[in-house]
């Protein structure tokens, strides 16, 4: 028997051993103390070891952990799409849980390409994605997400769909050009990637409204996601927002495309939703997509063998309630200010800290080795890499971002409970490891070409 089972990401580094987390806080074997600056991956939303989750997860549990959907419902499953319902802009009424992110962009495309079969339009099965985008791992998500540095994995095996350009005024803006003039520019561009595919042969387009892993917290201008909605009407596709990071309360709200009063036809949620107390994800559709579907066949598209579970969806009400009665949102909203303004204090400071950019407590910026040419360094220095395991070092956990060649970008996104303190703590411990990457920076410039 080999001395390790547990297959890691990298088989040449060693892991900490995690013992337990105490809010923003994880805890290792040697008894190191890490502040978690990304919520793992975007997902602890209430803060690591709450006991009120816990416990509601073992009464749960004690009396039903699972039930199949197509023989029971549940009423922690229907509570929860109540919920969802009640906080989702517009007519989007109508939930699915899924086990991750992944799964439920796969559904996303069964429901859309299934959507237009129903209406006897089989032909449209496209679903277009962005440069710089990420929706899974699975070979539907993978497929429609431009995410380079991940497609490999499944080489020719994924569909060809079509990517268009992302929304990242920082690098794609055209000089003295106004947030509206890019924000039409950019969906222009989308648009006529729609027209060149035949919008008789797309289904769907998908974005998320804040780019996550992929670019590092792309935020687009103001205005984006109500012209691609106008768009998609024009074009007669429908509209699918990714919200799997957005969701649950990181922006401030609900869901970012609250911000715009954007409906999508699909809308995507998970991580943050279950808090990483649960794998919990899902979907949620407009009235008219489930009204075709009961006029149609009357059958959804399929899911999967944990969709819908009790246990996963009292867990999310758990987490829920505490958001809700604590008023995290607001909360949110506070140190989303409060961190804006420690991170552009520190650009201000080190030049090669570019383009801070985010929304409540989801932030993110870039590295450059010339802040004039925004020159980011090679992709070969793995800027991003070196820059979190620097963080670590300092107790401080923060995720990589950003696609080769840019793969230059890191993302702040603490636990939504975060309190004043913590932040200050948190910009401590990110000033000295953006001190400590000057001298990779420099390093950088002198072996640049």
């Amino acid at each position: 028997m080999p001395k390790e089972a547990l297959l890691k990401p990298n088989l040449h580094e060693a892991y900490p051993m995690v013992t337990h987390g105490d809010g923003v806080y994880l805890f290792d074997s040697a008894g190191h103390r890490y502040l978690d600056g990304s919520s793992g991956a975007m997902t602890v939303s209430i803060g690591h070891g709450v006991a009120e989750v816990a416990e509601v997860m073992r009464e749960q549990a004690g009396r039903v952990a699972f039930t199949y959907r197509t023989q029971f419902t549940n009423e922690p499953a229907e509570e929860l799409a109540r919920r969802l319902a009640r906080v989702a802009p517009g007519d989007l009424n109508h939930a699915f849980f899924v086990s991750s992110g992944s799964e439920a962009s796969e559904f996303a495309i069964r429901a859309a390409v299934g959507h237009w079969r129903e209406k006897g339009e089989p032909q449209k099965v496209k679903v277009l994605g962005r440069e710089s985008s990420y929706h899974g791992m699975t070979m539907g998500a993978l497929s429609m997400s431009g995410h380079a540095a991940r497609r490999p994995d499944y080489g020719s095996l994924l569909h060809s769909f079509p990517v268009s350009p992302p929304a990242y005024a920082y690098r794609h803006a055209r000089a003295g050009e106004s947030d509206a003039e890019y924000a039409a520019r950019s969906v222009e561009e989308f648009e006529a990637s729609i027209i060149a595919e035949n919008p008789d042969t797309v289904a769907a387009v998908i974005v998320e409204p804040i780019v996550g892993a992929a670019g590092g917290v792309l935020v687009p201008p103001s205005g984006y996601l109500r012209l691609l909605r106008e768009a998609c009407d024009r074009q007669n596709v429908l509209l699918v927002l990714d919200e799997v990071i957005t969701g649950a309360g990181r922006t401030g709200t609900w869901f970012a495309c609250a911000r715009e009063e954007v409906v999508p036809d699909v809308l995507l949620f998970g991580k943050g939703i279950g808090g990483g107390y649960a794998p919990l994800a899902g979907v949620l559709l407009r009235d008219h997509m489930v009204q075709i579907m009961r006029q149609g066949s009357g059958v959804t598209p399929f899911g999967h063998t944990f969709s819908n579970n009790p246990l996963g969806a009292a867990t999310c009400l758990a987490v829920w309630d505490i958001i809700e009665r604590d008023r995290v949102l607001e909360n949110v909203r506070r140190r989303g200010v409060q961190l804006e303004e420690g991170l552009r204090k520190l650009a201000s400071q080190y030049d090669y800290i570019a383009d801070v950019r985010g929304r409540g407590l989801l932030w993110g910026f870039e590295f450059v080795l010339d802040p004039g040419t925004k020159r980011p360094p090679t992709a070969s220095s793995y800027a991003s890499t070196v820059f979190v395991k620097t963080c670590f070092s300092q107790g401080l956990m923060l995720y990589p971002a950003g696609i080769a060649p840019l793969n230059n970008a890191v993302i702040i996104s603490p636990p939504l409970t975060i309190n004043e303190a913590e932040i200050d703590e948190l910009l401590a411990r990110l000033a000295a490891a953006v001190t400590r990457m000057g001298a990779y920076i420099e390093k950088w410039r002198t072996e640049a070409p």
